[in-house]
């Protein structure tokens, strides 16, 4: 028979590897390119035709299985796969014939009574297959444990699954409750209430895990070596984070002023194939695919970032909560310049502007970004996202004539008023404001000519991207030889 796996006519396939300390449930973040049954795969060859890949196992590909990384330092930890993976070296597995049992194993394995044993056994890192194998397994109040094991599967995805780098990504936590309290809800109110249900899912799988070490401790006679008790740090979901969230909020902004997401429906609105205009009703993305980032609001319409952010969160918690929830947003990105009066919406201008793709972006998508930053230089005369899978031939060239251009004017004329400011000034402390004014605004149109230049060559070139090439090699190609791109690596 047709293997399932062909009959899907899918390419990419998840990928276990392993990944970094986390029990029960997670670490999805890597895909394989099993088209066809693996073909590529398995001819991929050395230039004088020797194989280079060995298909090792295949038997349990896609089989539901316990999964641990390969190097375990600290606290041992495993995962329950469901049906559908293939396994890497660098990721460990487990199989059973039957679901329950594969619970049972996973509740022993993720108690501190598994971890101990494990230490006697093999006091290394490197947890092989064959010390797994050599666990010595009791099996008593099988139906409850694995009652908790599901318990605890269901809190720890329901976990994963609020992140948007989770496949399985719904929409931010913020906005689950808006339909029931409509315009009486701000972002302060929401992040309480997603504060609060975060910590009853802590709470909860600690106490569950605490109750399955207390089964392990006493099955196993262990009541003078273990105590139940679980430290915080080894419980595998995250409490809430204001700073954290609000990043957050404002990356699933970000991915709604693209189209990757929709206030309309839940999960991936677009990446990549046909553009559905019927998805998108409450807030409709921008018709390119940009988004520009600057020091200050010099369009004064949908292609400038706060501009943008005030229209979402108009639609989202209503108009007239809007600048309370600025102002809570500003503070989980500066507290202490909102405290020496900055306006929050420079604040939250400022994020976008330096820190937004640098220090979260690539961090969040592990330098692998989905929205990419055209940046003129370090006088930021220009910066501005774009969405790459919204990218085409025609997008450098757009950029240029419907952004670049536009803003040398409105900086050359934000110039005049300025200088005309300067010289109708009478206090020496204005004047110096309106001087060091000037002299930003001067360097900006400096770098806008170099800049311009780079952007048209090109945008001449009218470059091709292939997603299934990755990021990598897509940023790289899509800038030629110049550097019109914020770096990745």
């Amino acid at each position: 028979s047709i293997p399932e796996s062909i009959q899907s006519n899918k390419k990419w396939f998840p990928y276990n590897k392993g990944g970094s300390y986390r029990k029960w449930y997670g670490n999805y973040d890597y895909v394989v390119n099993w088209e066809n049954d693996g073909y590529e795969i398995r001819n991929f060859t050395w230039p004088n035709g020797k194989r280079r890949s060995v298909i090792r196992n295949e038997d349990y590909y896609f089989r539901e299985a316990i999964t641990w990384p390969k190097i375990t330092s600290g606290t041992f930890n495993v995962r329950f796969r469901k049906f559908g993976s293939i396994h890497d070296t660098a990721g460990n597995e487990g199989f059973t014939e039957n679901h329950e049992d594969l619970l049972y194993l996973i509740g022993f394995a993720c108690s501190s009574v598994c971890n101990y044993v494990l230490s006697i056994l093999n006091p290394t890192i490197n947890v092989q297959v064959s010390d797994f194998g050599h666990l010595p397994v009791i099996i008593n109040k099988k139906e409850y444990v694995v009652s908790i094991v599901k318990s605890n599967i269901q809190i720890t995805s329901s976990d994963w699954n609020i992140f948007e780098n989770s496949w399985d990504y719904k929409k931010h936590p913020f906005l689950s409750h808006i339909a029931e309290h409509k315009q009486n809800w701000t972002i302060e109110a929401a992040y309480d209430q997603w504060e609060q249900e975060s910590l009853d899912r802590f709470n909860q799988l600690k106490a569950n895990e605490e109750e399955l070490n207390k089964i392990f401790i006493d099955l196993y006679g262990l009541q003078d070596e273990l105590t139940p008790e679980e430290e915080d740090k080894d419980v595998s979901v995250r409490k809430a984070d204001k700073e954290r969230d609000i990043k957050s909020f404002l990356s699933y902004f970000i991915g709604c002023v693209f189209g990757r997401y929709s206030l309309d429906s839940e999960g991936l609105a677009f990446a990549g194939g046909e553009w559905d205009s019927s998805k998108y009703h409450s807030f409709v993305p921008n018709e390119d695919n940009v988004i520009v980032l600057t020091d200050d609001d010099y369009f004064g319409d949908q292609r400038d970032v706060i501009h943008r952010l005030k229209g979402f969160l108009t639609v989202t918690f209503g108009k007239e909560n809007l600048y309370q929830n600025l102002d809570f947003i500003a503070s989980a990105l500066d507290q202490k310049k909102l405290d020496k009066g900055v306006e929050s919406q420079q604040i939250i201008r400022d994020y976008f502007l330096n820190d937004f793709f640098k220090k979260d972006h690539l961090k969040i998508y592990q330098k692998r970004p989905i929205y990419w930053e055209i940046s003129s230089g370090k006088a930021k005369g220009f910066k501005a996202l774009i969405y790459q899978h919204r990218y085409d031939v025609n997008t450098m060239a757009m950029v240029r004539s419907e952004y670049l251009h536009e803003l040398q004017g409105a900086y050359e004329n934000a110039l005049k008023v300025k200088e005309n400011q300067k010289d109708n000034e009478t206090d020496k402390k204005m004047v110096k404001i309106f001087e060091k004014e000037i002299t930003s605004l001067n360097k900006k149109i400096t770098e806008l000519v170099k800049f311009d230049q780079e952007l048209q060559h090109v945008a001449s070139q009218q470059i091709d991207i292939d997603l299934d090439d990755g990021v990598v090699v897509n940023h790289k190609k899509v800038q030629a030889d110049t550097k019109i791109l914020t770096p990745i690596k």
